[in-house]
């Protein structure tokens, strides 16, 4: 299969598809193979997003985000210069 960029669900679909069709064992080893090379690669990218998306709402829930208003005073120097 031809590597486009694709969306989330589109990755998960697609693993989804070849999972199956590896469980049937009905493919000659070499598609298996084949399929199987893909599967990792495709785990692999989505594991690697959903880490991202966690990372974000982390960051987001736990307020290490701020909005910036550019009144913070400079914690480097307590005199506020």
């Amino acid at each position: 299969m031809a590597q486009k960029k694709m969306q989330f669900e589109e990755q998960l679909k697609r693993l989804q598809t070849i999972v199956e069709e590896l469980e049937r064992g009905e493919l000659p080893l070499e598609k298996s193979v084949e399929l199987y090379k893909e599967g990792l690669t495709l785990s692999k990218t989505c594991r690697g997003q959903l880490e991202k998306a966690r990372n974000e709402i982390t960051v987001f829930s736990e307020g290490a985000v701020q909005p910036f208003d550019g009144t913070e005073e400079n914690v480097d120097d307590p005199a506020g210069a």
